[in-house]
Protein backbone atom coordinates (compact mmCIF):
# COMPACT_ATOMS: atom_id res chain seq x y z
CA UNK A 1 0.00 0.00 0.00
CA UNK A 2 1.65 3.35 -0.62
CA UNK A 3 -0.84 5.86 0.62
CA UNK A 4 0.67 5.29 4.14
CA UNK A 5 1.85 8.57 3.79
CA UNK A 6 -1.15 10.24 3.60
CA UNK A 7 -2.50 8.45 6.36
CA UNK A 8 0.61 9.90 8.42
CA UNK A 9 -0.22 13.24 7.15
CA UNK A 10 -4.17 12.75 8.13
CA UNK A 11 -3.26 11.54 11.92
CA UNK A 12 -0.49 13.91 12.53
CA UNK A 13 -1.84 17.32 10.80
CA UNK A 14 -4.58 17.41 13.69
CA UNK A 15 -1.92 17.79 16.79
CA UNK A 16 0.00 20.16 14.45
CA UNK A 17 -2.94 22.45 14.30
CA UNK A 18 -3.45 22.35 18.06
CA UNK A 19 -0.13 23.15 18.88
CA UNK A 20 0.25 25.77 16.31
CA UNK A 21 -2.64 27.50 17.30
CA UNK A 22 -2.26 27.43 20.94
CA UNK A 23 1.74 28.48 21.19
CA UNK A 24 0.25 31.63 18.90
CA UNK A 25 -2.54 32.23 21.30
CA UNK A 26 -0.08 32.54 23.90
CA UNK A 27 2.02 34.83 22.29
CA UNK A 28 -0.19 36.92 21.11
CA UNK A 29 -1.68 37.70 24.61
CA UNK A 30 2.03 38.89 25.18
CA UNK A 31 3.34 41.03 22.00
CA UNK A 32 -0.58 42.48 20.64
CA UNK A 33 -2.21 45.46 21.98
CA UNK A 34 0.39 47.80 21.83
CA UNK A 35 -0.09 49.50 18.14
CA UNK A 36 -2.72 48.25 15.98
CA UNK A 37 -0.25 47.96 12.87
CA UNK A 38 2.32 46.34 14.69
CA UNK A 39 -1.11 43.65 15.45
CA UNK A 40 -1.37 43.04 11.97
CA UNK A 41 1.94 42.53 10.57
CA UNK A 42 1.72 39.75 13.72
CA UNK A 43 -1.41 38.56 12.72
CA UNK A 44 -0.58 38.41 9.11
CA UNK A 45 2.63 36.93 9.50
CA UNK A 46 1.47 34.01 11.68
CA UNK A 47 -1.24 33.61 9.22
CA UNK A 48 1.20 32.73 6.40
CA UNK A 49 4.09 31.04 8.28
CA UNK A 50 1.96 27.65 7.99
CA UNK A 51 2.34 27.59 4.69
CA UNK A 52 6.07 27.01 4.35
CA UNK A 53 5.67 23.71 6.03
CA UNK A 54 2.32 22.69 4.26
CA UNK A 55 4.76 23.65 1.08
CA UNK A 56 7.07 20.78 2.41
CA UNK A 57 4.46 18.06 3.32
CA UNK A 58 2.53 18.81 0.36
CA UNK A 59 6.19 18.03 -1.83
CA UNK A 60 6.60 15.34 0.19
CA UNK A 61 3.69 13.67 -0.52
CA UNK A 62 4.16 14.62 -4.72
CA UNK A 63 7.08 13.30 -4.93
CA UNK A 64 6.63 9.83 -3.43
CA UNK A 65 3.18 9.70 -5.42
CA UNK A 66 4.50 7.93 -8.24
CA UNK A 67 6.67 5.59 -6.67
Amino acid sequence: MKRWRHFIVVISIIPALIIYVSFFMFTFDFITGYFWLLDWMIYITAGLLWLYPAAKVIKWLADHESN
